[in-house]
């Protein structure tokens, strides 16, 4: 068993909120530079960036993820993460199909650029990817969960497209992995609207910028750093526990 250093919520130059210096390349030797052990690119709807970032990452002791922040049509963020891309891509492919085919305003939104291991284009995205997807929170769920994926409720505490701030409370029905917060301080007001007592909480950087990169992490204990033995260390922290070094 090993203590395995994890910032699974990073954004790339595919999500046009985040930086453009946000390219796999970059992405990949920050978290390196951060001694963080296994990282998940989780774009806006989108996976293709983590694929690159894990091509860098083949040779080295850093674990790259395969993920997506989803937006469901309730405007609640799910991290949705999976160690096979093949099942990633298959996942991506449907929640794709359900995005609104509205396109993107660069000038406005920013760029959505996939970018390969060497720092060059490949191409832009065009549908606008800051939309809501159209399925549920419940479909959604079930659907990462029966593909494979680890789900993980974003950013919890924030007052903006998160389960709470959306329904006001955490299902007790969902089969969610864990629960994200910001500020673990949160927690003890935060219990209230979680009917689920058992779910663990988690916190990442949900970086747009390279220096944010690691500044929220959270320690596992894990045989092997795969979602397997990731989900398996949750269910065992429980009861609202929280494994976090900063």
């Amino acid at each position: 068993m090993k203590t395995f250093r994890c910032d699974l919520h990073i954004h790339s130059t595919l999500s046009p909120c985040a930086s453009l210096d946000m390219s796999p390349k970059n992405i990949f030797l920050k978290a390196q530079d951060s001694g963080i052990d296994i990282i998940a690119v989780t774009d806006h709807n989108m996976i293709e960036n983590s694929l690159y970032t894990y091509e860098i990452s083949k040779n080295s002791n850093t674990t790259v993820l395969f993920g997506m922040e989803l937006q469901t049509e309730e405007e609640i963020h799910l991290l949705v993460i999976f160690d096979d891309y093949e099942a990633a891509s298959v996942f991506h492919k449907k929640i794709y199909r359900l995005l609104p085919d509205v396109k993107n305003d660069p000038s406005y939104f920013g760029d959505q650029v996939v970018v390969n291991c060497d720092d060059h284009i490949v191409r832009f995205e065009e549908k606008l990817l800051l939309n809501s997807v159209q399925i549920s929170l419940n479909d959604a769920v079930f659907l990462a969960k029966d593909s494979g994926a680890m789900v993980i409720s974003s950013h919890i505490d924030s007052p903006n497209f998160s389960i709470i701030s959306q329904l006001g409370y955490v299902p007790n029905d969902l089969p969610l992995d864990a629960l994200e917060v910001r500020n673990k301080a949160n927690i003890p007001k935060l219990m209230q609207f979680i009917m689920n007592r058992e779910i663990p909480f988690v916190s990442f950087s949900d970086a747009h910028y390279i220096d944010d990169i690691g500044k929220r992490t959270t320690e596992l204990t894990l045989n092997r750093p795969n979602i397997v033995e990731i989900t398996k260390a949750l269910s065992e922290m429980g009861r609202g526990g929280f494994h976090n070094d900063g």
